[in-house]
């Protein structure tokens, strides 16, 4: 999965900083199911604000990866899509340490961005909604507050060592490194845990809101998100992407083409 989802006629297509951008339609409609209902119930207006928070978090992220593969000599293309986003290089950079700062670079954009919302000088994080009023003053608490979760908290979760997430991406180069040809193998055996372990976190928060009411989430400490079905799923999918990887690279290690020469076989 994560991979580059093709081109259809309904695309968003356009240019930042001498890259070109195309927007699938599957990321239209994912942004909206994952937190429509809720915001509707409020006002079209703040689904309308929440697809844009999304809209430039992603394509902040994806800058970021396609600045740093521009620094090391690669052009890139980017590509909004259902599950996120792509930073997709012309050419391969030579170096697990370069690679390993492309990987950082995107969800350190977006902390950068983060930063910028919650240092800037509207000081919204600890003004109430009914200070600003309602309306418009209201739109802008939820802007600025979306903004911070979203380049925050789903920059953290990318930095899971899961596979083919950014961290997983660190994680593998950082195996390879300490322990060779077996690294790949190792990190896929880490994405592949700790995927499940999101996948048991968030059916847990799930349950616990909406069947036990034991109100255990509740007690969690602010800083920790909760869980939804949303990333229950799209962890269960990396989980199974990784499993399958796993299974393919044991066959590899174990299975060879003999390529001697018939006369040192």
């Amino acid at each position: 999965m994560l991979a580059d989802p093709g081109r259809t006629p309904y695309d968003l297509r356009f240019r930042v900083l001498g890259f070109p951008v195309r927007v699938h339609p599957w990321f239209w409609i994912i942004t909206v199911l994952f937190n429509g209902d809720q915001l509707l119930k409020i006002g079209p207006e703040f689904l309308l604000a929440w697809v844009a928070v999304v809209f430039v978090s992603i394509l902040v992220h994806e800058l970021g990866h396609a600045l740093a593969f521009r620094r090391f000599g690669s052009d890139a293309d980017i590509v909004l899509y259902a599950f996120g986003g792509l930073a997709i290089p012309t050419s391969y950079v030579n170096g697990r340490w370069r690679r390993i700062v492309v990987s950082l670079a995107g969800p350190g954009a977006g902390f950068v961005l983060c930063g910028l919302v919650y240092g800037s000088n509207l000081a919204l994080e600890w003004a109430s909604p009914q200070r600003l009023g309602g309306g418009n003053g209201f739109l802008l608490y939820f802007v600025y507050r979306q903004l911070i979760w979203v380049n925050l908290v789903w920059g953290l979760f990318n930095l899971l060592p899961v596979f083919p997430l950014d961290g997983g991406q660190v994680s593998r180069e950082l195996c390879g490194m300490k322990w060779g040809p077996r690294g790949k193998r190792l990190s896929l055996q880490i994405s592949f845990g700790t995927a499940l372990a999101v996948v048991a976190y968030s059916l847990f928060c799930v349950l616990d809101d909406r069947v036990i009411g034991a109100g255990v989430v509740a007690q969690l400490p602010s800083w920790l998100p909760a869980g939804t079905v949303y990333t229950a799923i799209l962890f269960g999918l990396l989980a199974y992407s990784s499993y399958e990887l796993l299974g393919q690279t044991q066959w590899t290690d174990t299975h060879w083409d003999d390529d001697r020469p018939p006369w040192q076989r």
